[in-house]
C-alpha cells in the first residue's frame, strides 16, 4: 500500500473489507509489557485478599467472618499471612524497580509517553465520550493513539499511586521514622490502594466484559489486535502503522532495485569499447 493511499480520516468500511481487516493482526505490546502486567495482576490479586483480611477486625470488617477464617486459615494464621503480605509486596517493589531501570532506556520511555501522553484529540474525546454516557451528544469519537484518553487518564492514576504504595508500605512494614509517620503512612497507603481497586473494577470491566475492548483484553496474552479493531477504536495509531509499514516497502523496494540497475550498467559498458563501438562476441 502506497502512503498516499493511506487515508487521513477514519472512513465507513464495506464488509468486505472489514473481513479482510479483521483477519489481520498489528503488535499492540512488548513481552515485557504483557509479562509485567500478569504480573502486577497477580500480586494485587494476591496483596488485596491478604491485605483485607488484614484490616478487618470485630469492629472494622469489610470482608465476610467466613472468609477471614479461610484465609487465616490457609496461612496458618494472621502473623503468617502478614508476613506473606510484607514479603510479596517487597518481591513486588524489587521486579518493579529492575524492569524500570533497565527498560526506560530501550521501550518503557516510548510506552509511557504513548501511555499517558495527553493531546488535544484526547480531551476532546474526554468531554465527548462524557456527553455520549449522559445521552447529551452523538458526536462521533475524536481518532485515538494505541490508547485511548479513558486509558490514558487510568495508566496515569496507577503509575502515580504506584510510589506511594511502594514507600507507604515499607514504612508501615518496618515502622521508619516516627509512629506519626506510620500512622500518616497506614493512611496514605489505604488511599492509594483504594484509588487503584476503584481504577482496576473499571479496567476489569472494560477489558474483560465489554464487548468492543475484548480485544484489547486478549491483546494482553497474544501482544496484537486485528486491524479492524485498530482501525475503529484506535484510528492515529492504525494510521501511523500503516505509514511506516509503507515506508519500510518502498525503502525495501528502492533496496531491491538498485543491484539490477547496476547490473544493466555493467552490462552496458562491457557490451562497447572505450571508442563508442559494439565488442564483438565469440
Amino acid at each position: 500500500m502506497r502512503i498516499e493511499a493511506i487515508p487521513v480520516h477514519a472512513v465507513p468500511l464495506s464488509a468486505e473489507q472489514a473481513g479482510a481487516m479483521a483477519q489481520l493482526r498489528i503488535k499492540k505490546h512488548h513481552v515485557a509489557i504483557m509479562l509485567l502486567h500478569w504480573f502486577n495482576a497477580i500480586v494485587w490479586l494476591l496483596e488485596l485478599l491478604t491485605g483485607l483480611t488484614l484490616i478487618s477486625s470485630d469492629y472494622f470488617r469489610v470482608v465476610p467472618l467466613w472468609y477471614v477464617s479461610i484465609a487465616q486459615g490457609a496461612f496458618g494464621g494472621r502473623a503468617n499471612m502478614l508476613q506473606f503480605h510484607v514479603a510479596l509486596g517487597l518481591v513486588w517493589i524489587v521486579v518493579f524497580l529492575v524492569y524500570f531501570t533497565f527498560g526506560y532506556r530501550t521501550y518503557l520511555g516510548e510506552v509511557l509517553h504513548k501511555e499517558i501522553a495527553l493531546d488535544r484529540d484526547d480531551f476532546r474525546w474526554l468531554i465527548v465520550r462524557t456527553l455520549r454516557i449522559l445521552g447529551r451528544s452523538n458526536e462521533a469519537l475524536p481518532p485515538q493513539g494505541s490508547y485511548n484518553a479513558g486509558q490514558k487518564l487510568f495508566a496515569f492514576m496507577i503509575y502515580a499511586m504506584i510510589p506511594v504504595v511502594m514507600v507507604s508500605g515499607v514504612i508501615m512494614a518496618f515502622r521508619l521514622f516516627s509512629p506519626a509517620a506510620v500512622g500518616w503512612a497506614i493512611v496514605a497507603h489505604f488511599a492509594a490502594v483504594g484509588a487503584v481497586v476503584s481504577g482496576l473494577m473499571v479496567h476489569v470491566y472494560m477489558g474483560a466484559v465489554f464487548p468492543e475492548e475484548k480485544s484489547a483484553f486478549f491483546s494482553m496474552i497474544t501482544g496484537t489486535v486485528d486491524e479492524l479493531y485498530a482501525y475503529s477504536h484506535h484510528f492515529k495509531w492504525w494510521r501511523e502503522v500503516k505509514v511506516a509499514q509503507a515506508e519500510w516497502e518502498q525503502r525495501h523496494d528502492r533496496e531491491r532495485q538498485r543491484p539490477a540497475d547496476t547490473s544493466g550498467t555493467t552490462q552496458a559498458v562491457s557490451g562497447s569499447d572505450p571508442g563508442g563501438s559494439e565488442v564483438p562476441g565469440p
